[in-house]
């Protein structure tokens, strides 16, 4: 059971940490035995510039997010607090704190196998290595790319496609301690309060994920290394260069939402007439067959073809501008289309297959809060609803009967401000129709923007399987990953990306792909 000591600035933190520090309480196999707080407080060198300053503010007062990951709550409250508190008297330089050898020794015995900094400033000297397993601390930024500060701020102002964050056991190197758990988020394009709230919000699962991963394989921990990142230390901008930030950061809002105005998002389904070997490839320009009708009151994403009595059905997701919904529809063998399901709340990613003579639906329908499964009455124009398969959201979800198992692979949000494009949840049982269903233990098995969301069914290809992943790094849909699955069983998960597939020349995103008989289908994401 690992002892745990905690280092903060006072018992009054933010939401988040409060978040984070009550999923450790839940632990069964944890205890916080210690809380380290400094007798008094010293910012670290002298104030950000004050046009920073006022950007902030002003930033948070205009997209103030709820909840808030900032707001302040006291440990106290949490249901059982009563961890011991130890005052401290630090040596302060600059920058850095260094613990005296008698607040050492102090620390010391209350046996804290792992010490968690949630205050204090940057720690030098035998602090770091007085437990076991050392001091954890948050880099809310990738530290591959920048170290320092200010968190979430310079994504926003550099453009940058996705923003980081990652769980780190420190060293006397800033930044560059060995990465414990880590996860990327899509960056917001407009707003750094936005950015932070849903990113620390996120970072909140760390501790209680990298516990449980450690305790189910305790040699991973011992065989970690440090970063050998030469990130470059960035640091809050000064009153010019805030002012040239804030004023591109307008300019480009103003430019694209002019953009979206003038051309909403329109999505379109077409056919590649090409084997599975080609899209280890290059996606082919000029060689789409686009099916879908030019209206502009409605688009059509999602293909999902099947095979029914030796005929081809896709089924797609049909999105209605009026409604602003989407409901499913089939395109017939003849190239006619016609609406199959709709319900009062939102519905895409038809997921249709054939077992045992029946035919089954399961299409995305977390704005309902229910996943639920549908099974044909009159394939392909009449479904009735076979069972609830989950309760709560679900993204995407995808089906994959292997071992005499189902696997349900499906996003879904670690909190309710997270986005549901970051994390991969995946789950097991033996009966699709009334389903137990377990939770993987790696869950979340993959924690990533860039390849998380499922993009289509899982295929096998030469005795391998390959599972298409969404890209929503640089926006919702960019295109598409393939991921190898490399371990799947009960107790692990593994896969890793062996190719991408990029949307063709005028086109915005590609997010899902299928194959059929005629070819693989895929939708185009672009503005018209």
């Amino acid at each position: 059971m690992p002892r745990i000591a905690l280092l903060l600035d006072s018992l009054t933190v933010p939401a988040w940490v409060y978040e984070s520090i009550s999923r450790v309480m839940a632990e069964q196999e944890t205890s916080i035995v210690l809380v380290v707080i400094p007798s008094q407080t010293r910012t670290s060198g002298k104030k950000s510039p004050f046009l920073y300053r006022l950007y902030r503010a002003v930033d948070r007062r205009l997209f103030l997010q709820t909840p808030d990951a900032f707001a302040s709550k006291n440990l106290s409250d949490l249901p059982g607090w009563s961890v011991p508190m130890l005052l401290v008297n630090p040596h302060q330089r600059k920058f850095t704190d260094e613990f005296s050898d008698g607040d050492l020794e102090s620390i010391r015995t209350y046996q804290p196998d792992l010490i968690i900094r949630f205050g204090f400033r940057i720690l030098k000297g035998e602090i770091l290595t007085l437990a076991p397993m050392g001091v954890w601390s948050y880099h809310h930024g990738d530290p591959g790319v920048y170290r320092g500060g200010p968190p979430a701020f310079w994504e926003v102002m550099r453009r940058m496609p996705t923003t980081g964050v990652a769980l780190l056991q420190l060293t006397e190197k800033l930044d560059q301690g060995p990465i414990l758990y880590q996860s990327w988020t899509q960056t917001d394009p407009l707003s750094v309060q936005r950015n932070a709230n849903k990113l620390f919000w996120l970072s909140s699962t760390f501790l209680q994920r990298a516990l449980r991963e450690f305790r189910q394989d305790p040699e991973k921990f011992r065989q970690l290394l440090p970063q050998k990142s030469e990130a470059p230390l960035w640091t809050p901008p000064g009153n010019r260069a805030t002012i040239g930030l804030v004023w591109s950061l307008l300019l480009r809002t103003v430019s694209r939402k002019i953009a979206e105005w003038r051309k909403p998002a329109h999505w379109e389904i077409g056919r590649l007439a090409f084997s599975e070997e080609m899209l280890f490839g290059v996606l082919p320009e000029g060689q789409v067959e686009k099916i879908h009708p030019s209206d502009k009151e409605h688009y059509w994403a999602d293909p999902f073809p099947v095979n029914y009595g030796g005929e081809e059905y896709v089924f797609v997701e049909e999105f209605d501008r009026v409604k602003n919904k989407g409901s499913i529809s089939c395109v017939m063998p003849d190239g006619t289309s016609q609406g199959v399901l709709e319900e009062a709340w939102h519905l895409s990613y038809p997921f249709v297959w054939e077992e045992n003579g029946e035919m089954f639906l399961l299409p995305e329908s977390a704005e309902a809060g229910v996943l639920y499964l549908y099974q044909a009455e009159a394939f392909p124009k009449k479904w009735v609803r076979n069972s609830v398969l989950v309760e709560g959201e679900a993204y995407d979800p995808t089906i994959l009967k292997k071992d005499g198992l189902y696997w349900l692979f499906v996003n879904q949000k670690a909190h309710s401000a997270c986005s549901p494009f970051d994390e991969l949840f995946l789950y097991f049982t033996e009966d699709i129709q009334h389903p137990h269903w377990q939770a993987h233990p790696k869950n979340p098995i993959v924690s990533d923007v860039r390849c998380s969301r499922p993009a289509g069914r899982i295929f096998e290809k030469a005795g391998k399987w390959y599972r298409p992943a969404q890209d929503s790094g640089l926006r919702y849909g960019h295109r598409i990953q393939i991921r190898e699955i490399l371990v799947l069983t009960k107790e692990e998960y593994q896969e890793a990306t062996v190719h991408t597939i990029e949307p063709d020349a005028g086109t915005l995103g590609i997010h899902t792909l299928n194959f059929g008989g005629k070819g693989a289908l895929l939708d185009f994401y672009h503005r018209r």
